[in-house]
Formats: structure tokens, C-alpha cells, sequence
């Protein structure tokens, strides 16, 4: 039987992505940026984290089924519930009634991180 050894004060956990990002569970989803959005620093190609499970909040940033396609929208709940396109917050997207009361009809998930490559490309 020895001496605890005095370094186990200065270990350091283990950086980890996963426990990061929140990445575990079933309702977690990783999508590619088709396009870019630069008021909200999104570049083509980012990794999306979007979670299913949660319920949007005033400002959230959702994956939307919007005219039969997914696009990235700002949800708002002022004055009414309604959705913002991200590089341009004046146009709004108006809501049905059936979908302003149920965000699981029209809200995929909800985008929690965004990891983008910022290294600059020759092209």
C-alpha cells in the first residue's frame, strides 16, 4: 500500500465533443449547411447539431419544413408566432393557425451547435 500520488490534484478530464455538444441520444441529428447564412455565421457545409427532442424558444434557430423543404429559420413567438429568415429577420414567413399552436408540425428540431471549417480556401 503506497501514497496517493500528489499530481491526481492537477489531472485534467478529457476533452470531449460528445459531452459538449450533447450529442447522445435518439433524437440528436448532424446535417450539412447547404448554404450560407452570415449574420448567424453559418458557412456552407457547417456540421448542424440539431435536437429533436427540444421545444423551440423566442429566438431559437429550427430546421423547418417550410413549402415542402428544410430550411434553417429563426422562430419567433412576438407578436405572433412566426419565422424569420436568417439574413434577413424583416421577412417574415406567416404561419397557419394549426401550426403556430403545434411547433412539432412544422419543426424538425432545434439547432444547438455549429461547427464550421474557418480555414480559408483557395478557389
Amino acid at each position: 500500500m503506497g501514497f496517493p500520488s500528489p499530481a491526481t490534484d492537477y489531472t485534467e478530464n478529457r476533452l470531449s465533443l460528445d459531452a459538449l455538444c450533447n450529442t447522445h441520444g435518439a433524437s440528436v441529428y448532424y446535417f450539412k449547411a447547404a448554404t450560407d447564412s452570415r449574420r448567424e455565421a453559418i458557412k456552407k457545409g457547417a456540421l448542424l447539431i440539431v435536437n429533436s427532442a427540444l421545444v423551440p424558444v423566442d429566438g431559437s434557430i429550427i430546421a423547418a419544413q417550410v413549402n415542402g423543404e428544410f430550411r434553417l429559420v429563426r422562430y419567433r413567438t412576438s407578436p405572433l408566432v412566426h419565422l424569420e429568415e436568417l439574413d434577413n429577420p424583416d421577412r417574415r414567413i406567416p404561419l397557419t393557425e394549426q401550426e403556430a399552436h403545434d411547433e412539432s408540425e412544422l419543426c424538425f428540431g432545434v439547432i444547438t451547435h455549429v461547427l464550421n471549417d474557418v480555414r480559408i480556401k483557395a478557389g
